[in-house]
């Protein structure tokens, strides 16, 4: 008896194992979704009215998801201590905020645009925020494919490879 629960906690942990990398994906997705909206409503504020950087980043933290909504907060919060700190480095502190669900290369593409926000004129700017937004849509579309063709493959392959285990070991 002992031996099936340790072979059924065996294949539920192969299971669970799978459905996190599934998990993870759309972890993912969903924050490069909420910085790409999010740059879509900095490019438009950029566009119509180049406001000061303080308000463009409060208003796109009021307008925007989770998790572009706390770095772009806390970003906000941390133009305070501007001269002290450059806004690349302030920028870049605040991404650190939404760095889980984010892979390295999506901090790194977003950490560029700190040293373009508020140092050049509003269409450089803008033009920026658009590649940026353009270049999440294209991992996000990737990241969908993947979800797609692979999520439940990866619910299969670790139950598998948990009942695999169990076998061996039974």
């Amino acid at each position: 008896m002992l031996r099936l629960v340790g072979a059924l906690l065996l294949a539920g942990g192969g299971l669970a194992l799978g459905l996190g990398a599934a998990e993870e994906r759309e972890r993912r997705r969903a924050a490069l979704d909420s910085w790409r909206a999010a740059l879509a409503l900095l490019a438009a504020e950029l566009a119509f009215r180049l406001p000061p950087m303080e308000e463009l980043l409060n208003m796109g933290a009021r307008r925007a998801s989770e998790p572009a909504r706390t770095a772009l907060l806390t970003a906000a919060g941390e133009l305070e201590h501007l001269g002290e700190k450059s806004f690349e480095a302030i920028w870049g502190q605040a991404l650190q905020t939404c760095a889980p669900p984010l892979v390295p290369e999506d901090i790194e593409l977003l950490s560029r645009l700190g040293a373009v926000l508020g140092r050049y004129d509003g269409e450089s700017q803008r033009q920026a925020v658009e590649r940026a937004g353009a270049e999440l849509e294209t991992r996000a579309a990737q990241v969908r494919e993947e979800l797609r063709r692979g999520g439940k493959t990866w619910a299969a392959v670790g139950l598998s490879l948990g009942l695999f285990t169990a076998i061996l070991l039974l």
